[in-house]
């Protein structure tokens, strides 16, 4: 081997290797960023009677947050935020039973019921 394959052999190697650390990195911080992006977005998720509506259907919300999508999250948080039927909405919350049936009160109502028969 002559002295310029072993240059650009050894130039090739570092690459790699920087490509393969920069690469485990940037993963590694998209993994952080995403749990910090959905733990905020959870925490918001939790002030809304949205939350508590998933809790009464059965309807897991930690798996609710992680696999459905943010801008379907956001719209229901924006239905829910805008809804006008809170004393309906926190009448059959407070009670013991509430299946997918008594919600047609809810801005949410078509997304609800595709969860629940989804969890099933």
């Amino acid at each position: 081997m002559d002295i310029v394959t072993l240059i650009i052999s050894g130039t090739l190697g570092l690459f790699l290797l920087y490509f393969v650390f920069r690469l485990s990195y940037v993963i590694a911080a998209n993994l952080v960023n995403g749990r910090k992006f959905h733990h905020a977005l959870e925490y918001e998720f939790d002030k809304l009677r949205l939350s508590r509506m998933l809790g009464a259907l059965g309807i897991n919300k930690t798996a609710y947050i992680y696999q459905t999508n943010v801008n379907d999250i956001k719209q229901q948080m924006e239905n829910c935020t805008a809804c006008e039927n809170t004393d309906i909405c926190d009448e059959k919350l407070s009670g013991d039973d509430l299946s997918t049936d008594d919600i047609a009160f809810c801005n949410n109502e078509k997304d609800l019921k595709a969860m629940n028969l989804k969890e099933k």
